[in-house]
């Protein structure tokens, strides 16, 4: 019953929303504020409470403390975390409230079965240098082995936002040969054991640089998502109620060399600050980046080229393009396995029917760019 009910709620959506995937490619150039204290040389998550006041930790074996700094990268106070250890600090987020998540779900052998996000107030109201976390414990409902087979390496989640009342995880993909899918998983953002329910997924590339997503944002106003990896901002607008991946996607490339960025999250509009890796003798800089300041490149939809339909399908389904030539559309599940191959041309060419109901993504690549788009079946 339950998985009806999801397919129906996705067929409204798809039935009243347009799901436009154009894409745009900019060039920025992040812009250093300070250099990060040496206490905090393996930043790997922020929250920023004040204008003034960005709090962060150090990820994987390090003390089990939040660090609080000015946007000098100067340390101010720290606070510990009494009833938690730092197995894998990765990213950090804040709510309406003022409350902040660690998350502590790095995973970068696939093989935990401890995966937790710390949730303490907001540190301005601790008295003290020290606190008790709620624990958010839970399980992504897609792995059963751990570790999997090395080309299904998909569970690291090193990325987290919040919205709505959840919290939204990202995966790092660290499957050989590199896939190149990101996984979105959602759960309450509240104390307990949960199961983490796989909401979207979206292909970034089969590079690593392009691929990893290593921290995300959600903007609390506008709902903006922003995805980090090593080379690159992805950004998502205008999307419907947590229907991210569906937004308007638009990428942003670094134009100077950083060093290992780990955290970021909005400031102010579209300004953002992300943090860098270091060294305790090198540490590294607080950047600034303004996506608001910034001018589009190249434009292309996978609407403008390719028509499925119907959308949502039950019998069978065809995709149509105006392009001449022949070409292969790519039929993924959300958690980014092959399921299924198409070739078509310009003439309307009818899908073998061999899909189970679901949510599916199709691929198209031409010309070197990569066409996406979802398809349900009821």
């Amino acid at each position: 019953m339950k998985s009806i009910l999801k397919l129906l709620i996705a067929s409204v959506l798809l039935c009243v929303y347009h799901f436009s995937l154009a894409q745009q490619q900019f060039n920025i150039d992040p812009v250093p504020m300070g250099r990060i204290s040496s206490a905090l040389y393996e930043t790997s998550g922020i929250a920023v409470t004040e204008s003034n006041t960005i709090w962060s930790h150090n990820d994987s074996g390090n003390s089990n403390e939040i660090f609080c700094m000015d946007t000098n990268g100067v340390v101010l106070r720290s606070i510990t975390i009494t009833n938690a250890e730092n197995v894998d600090w990765e990213d950090m987020t804040i709510d309406a409230a003022g409350n902040l998540y660690i998350n502590d779900a790095g995973n970068n052998n696939n093989d935990r079965h401890d995966l937790k996000i710390l949730k303490i107030p907001d540190p301005a109201q601790i008295d003290g240098n020290t606190i008790d976390a709620e624990i958010i414990s839970f399980v992504l409902e897609d792995q059963t082995a751990f570790p999997p087979a090395q080309n299904n390496r998909n569970f690291d989640i090193e990325a987290i936002a919040y919205k709505f009342g959840y919290l939204y995880l990202f995966t790092k993909n660290r499957s050989t040969p590199q896939n190149g899918w990101c996984k979105m998983y959602r759960l309450p953002a509240t104390a307990g054991q949960f199961l983490a329910s796989l909401q979207d997924s979206i292909f970034l590339g089969t590079n690593n640089d392009d691929a990893r997503v290593t921290a995300a944002d959600i903007h609390p106003q506008t709902g903006e998502l922003v995805l980090l990896t090593a080379n690159r901002i992805i950004s998502f607008t205008e999307a419907m109620g947590d229907r991210f991946l569906d937004g308007v996607k638009n990428y942003y490339t670094f134009t100077s060399e950083m060093g290992q960025i780990e955290a970021i999250q909005f400031v102010e509009n579209r300004k953002l600050y992300i943090t860098e890796e270091g060294s305790s003798s090198n540490p590294g800089y607080l950047y600034r980046i303004d996506l608001g300041t910034i001018n589009g490149l190249n434009d292309h939809s996978f609407h403008k080229y390719f028509q499925i339909f119907p959308n949502p399908a039950s019998e069978s389904f065809k995709i149509k393009t105006n392009l001449p030539g022949s070409h292969k559309a790519l039929i993924y599940s959300l958690d980014g396995r092959l399921i299924d191959e198409l070739n078509f041309n310009a003439n309307e060419r009818a899908n073998r029917l061999t899909l189970k109901p679901g949510l599916y993504l199709i691929q198209v690549n031409l010309q070197g760019k990569t066409f996406q788009e979802k398809l349900i079946i009821n």
